[in-house]
């Protein structure tokens, strides 16, 4: 279906490398279900179907999805490549290019952008440079998505997750005294 959709892609005068990169989350959630299910498959049918539907496109690190009946780019963090502050900087400089002035605003949803994580992480961390793009407009508690992304996936016996990095140990420390980190939801308000 992605190969047939390659000529509307040309139509509209979008790259190829946009286009490989827009349909590389295929990649990305296939490998999700090997790992999280332990067989080949695919189990995000509905966010793969954005792709399909020319709704969601990945611009260098991160993937922007235009809500045309509100005029906001829906801002997403695709895993598997680190957060860098510069990938991330040039991807909302591509965006700037590729959507027209009608889309006013960018938006976020995520365990990045929650505060809680500034008592957590270094001032210089890629996701503190991240989220202090945003104007954090509320928090949503409970919600387990940092552990899930973090770890890999929820359990409920949190003496479990594994504390290989600075950022799983910081995170296992929260969440083992009954605190969650929660999802922050942000704004930019474009040039």
């Amino acid at each position: 279906m992605a190969a047939d959709l390659y000529p509307a892609f040309v139509e509209k005068g979008i790259s190829g490398k946009v286009y490989v990169d827009t349909f590389y989350d295929i990649t990305i959630w296939y490998n999700q279900c090997v790992k999280k299910k332990g067989v080949p498959g695919l189990v995000e049918e509905r966010w793969l179907s954005l792709a399909l539907r020319m709704k969601i496109f990945r611009l260098g690190r991160l993937q922007f999805e235009p809500d045309e009946d509100r005029h906001v780019l829906h801002v997403h963090i695709p895993e598997g490549e680190p957060l860098d502050d510069a990938a991330c900087g040039e991807s909302f400089a591509i965006a700037e290019e590729f959507f027209g002035p009608e889309y006013t605003i960018f938006d976020c949803e995520s365990w990045l952008l929650s505060p809680k994580l500034q008592k957590l992480l270094k001032p210089d961390s890629n996701i503190l440079k991240f989220q202090n793009r945003f104007q954090i407009e509320k928090i949503i508690y409970p919600f387990r998505q940092a552990e899930e992304r973090v770890f890999g996936r929820v359990r409920e016996d949190k003496e479990q997750y594994p504390e290989s990095t600075s950022l799983q140990r910081a995170v296992k420390a929260m969440v083992l005294t009954g605190e969650d980190v929660g999802i922050g939801y942000g704004v930019i308000y474009r040039k």
